[in-house]
């Protein structure tokens, strides 16, 4: 039987890492909303009208440690804060990003934290269709 080698964490966390980088990639080929799923708890988009709205449960993570950002079609998450486990205090990161279905007017967005759960309400670009341009004469 061959011998079995015993994987460190930051081999897990890099294979992992770079499997969701892969996901995302292949999302991105067949133009599908990608999902990379680094925080504990599900991401839920939904629609509102002209509004998309993502609510994320982040437990006990305070508000002070959370960053919200849109990048182009990318909602993104993260979150850095100290965890202590008695005598341990350890550092993480963690971070959700989603490839949005739709441009964004980020100057409209608005984050809200309550009771555990972030709400970010991202308000649609107005499609344009297309329209005949007038050529004139001089």
């Amino acid at each position: 039987m061959a011998d079995l080698k015993r994987w460190s964490r930051n081999e897990i966390s890099r294979m992992r890492s770079e499997m969701d980088r892969l996901f995302d990639d292949l999302c991105l080929d067949f133009d599908l909303p990608a999902m990379v799923c680094r925080m504990s708890g599900d991401l839920e988009l939904s629609e509102e009208g002209d509004t998309l709205v993502a609510r994320l449960e982040l437990g006990n993570i305070k508000p002070d440690d959370v960053q919200v950002s849109v990048h182009e079609r990318r909602l993104i998450i993260t979150a850095e804060y100290v965890e202590v486990s008695g005598k341990i205090r350890s550092s993480r990161t963690l971070r959700k990003e989603v490839r949005l279905p739709c441009l964004i007017r980020t100057n409209g967005v608005k984050a809200v934290y309550k009771d555990g759960v972030l709400t970010v309400k991202l308000p649609r670009c107005i499609s344009q269709t297309g329209q005949r341009i007038e050529i004139k004469r001089k």
